[in-house]
């Protein structure tokens, strides 16, 4: 990234991709796990016929249908999931929630060694290009945000060397009073190096921190995604899990189904303590439009609930879940009760809650996964907690930890499928196909959503 060229805008050239600058340090000298990219050059046959051996009342007509989807707005995603089991042995793979902006590719270790810009590449090479090829409006080209400046500088440098052309990078900010972006008629524009506005035909979207406020519904600026494929689930708990009630509907005599934990949607302030009753006496309350493990309070007595109470506006609708407990509690209905599977247990048996986060892309063949990795929590599952530790350090794995001067990562928590990290988790082949295809029910879910809401037609074009 060469040249600053007005507040909050730079200039990315072709040839600016710096791989030392993308990738965490730890990742940038890893080599990825065999099984790993194994699982990455499935064919979508192969995981079809592989799920089917694993689920045999599943469908395959309609696993391949959700395979080779071909989205309408919702295009790049990531989707957060646990691996669990109940009090049978019986392991799956859980949907937590779908991100309509991920992060990841910094976490990631390079799938050929011979392409140093990696995933950035396959994504703006197989699904953002195609999308610009198409799309009649005039403009340069951009890349907006309003944080993760690592992956995104990666990706407007990646773009840039893609397309043969300059890139603004532009800094989105929902608190900026003077942004350098603006929309006019649905159009983007740029504040360039003569603090003139410069018309964008194309952006790369990472703008995660309630980007409705900035963005416009039929975006005639194509937008990687656009703002449609957040207000019908990508970026909304609550919406995202009424979308999953009606797949499971569609597909219910398929033996296809998004798994999450029991949730509750619309749940008012003053009625959170009798779930909390209802589910035993644990939850997890969601602000249903939070993100990066921001509002998300998992409690296990009174104490964290009256926290969790004290911290939430009263004025508000809540999404409730069951905890994923460490193991069995008494008093648990075992029937309805999940836990996690934990990590293989270290050289002082101490095993940690832990997340996959899948990203995936829309290509000419249909869904594709792109990158993963794993966060794990701060204490571990098999160990009582200390006097003055809450529950979130045994459950919460986001990495995302907002200080007063702005976002950092505590990425000592970050679990590579890398050579070293992979088997630490104790995943396999079967898991991360039954992880990818959970992935993109919720991918399909989520877009035929935005179809019922938004309408049929190309968003963009």
């Amino acid at each position: 990234m060469k040249l600053s060229i007005s507040q909050n805008v730079h200039l990315v050239e072709p040839g600016d991709f710096e791989p030392t600058d993308h990738w965490y340090p730890r990742v940038l000298n890893s080599n990825i796990h065999p099984l790993v990219a194994y699982f990455l050059n499935l064919s979508h046959d192969q995981m079809t016929e592989r799920y089917q051996r694993l689920n045999p009342m599943a469908d395959k007509e309609a696993l391949m249908k959700i395979l080779k989807y071909q989205p309408t707005y919702f295009r790049w995603a990531g989707t957060d999931l646990m691996h669990v089991t109940n009090h049978e042995g019986n392991r799956k793979l859980t949907v937590i929630e779908t991100n309509s902006c991920p992060s990841g590719q910094k976490s990631m270790p390079l799938l050929d060694l011979n392409v140093e810009q990696g995933g950035y590449k396959r994504l703006i090479e197989k699904t953002f290009k195609p999308m610009v090829e198409q799309h009649p409006e005039k403009g340069a080209l951009a890349v907006i945000y309003d944080k993760n400046p690592m992956e995104n500088i990666g990706y407007a440098a990646t773009i840039a060397d893609v397309f043969g052309e300059n890139v603004f990078l532009a800094k989105f900010d929902k608190t900026d009073q003077n942004p350098p972006v603006k929309f006019e008629e649905g159009k983007m524009f740029v504040k360039n190096e003569k603090e003139k506005w410069e018309e964008v035909r194309a952006a790369f979207r990472y703008v995660t921190q309630e980007p409705w406020n900035r963005l416009p519904k039929n975006s005639r600026t194509l937008l990687l995604n656009p703002i449609e494929a957040c207000l019908s689930g990508g970026r909304n708990k609550e919406v995202a899990s009424g979308a999953y009630d009606v797949f499971n509907e569609e597909f219910k005599d398929k033996g296809i189904s998004i798994f999450t934990p029991k949730t509750f949607t619309k749940v008012p302030f003053e009625e959170l303590r009798k779930y909390y009753d209802i589910l035993g006496g644990s939850m997890v309350i969601k602000v249903p439009d939070s993100n990066a493990g921001q509002g998300v309070y998992t409690i296990v007595n009174e104490e964290e609930l009256d926290f969790a109470l004290s911290q939430i506006s009263k004025d508000d609708l809540y999404l409730v879940q069951q905890l994923i407990h460490s193991n069995y509690l008494e008093g648990l209905d075992t029937s309805k009760a999940w836990y996690h599977v934990g990590t293989i247990p270290d050289s002082k048996g101490r095993s940690y809650a832990f997340d996959l986060r899948l990203m995936m892309h829309a290509t000419d063949e249909g869904i594709r996964p792109l990158a993963v990795y794993s966060r794990r929590s701060g204490f571990p599952l098999n160990e009582p907690l200390p006097e003055g530790k809450n529950s979130w350090e045994v459950y919460g794995t986001n990495l995302s930890i907002k200080g007063e001067d702005g976002w950092t990562y505590a990425d000592e928590r970050l679990m590579l499928f890398d050579i070293r990290n992979f088997g630490l988790l104790g995943l396999g082949v079967d898991e991360l196909i039954k992880g990818f295809v959970q992935s993109a029910m919720a991918v399909y879910a989520i877009d035929q959503n935005a179809i019922r809401t938004f309408g049929e037609k190309k968003a963009n074009v």
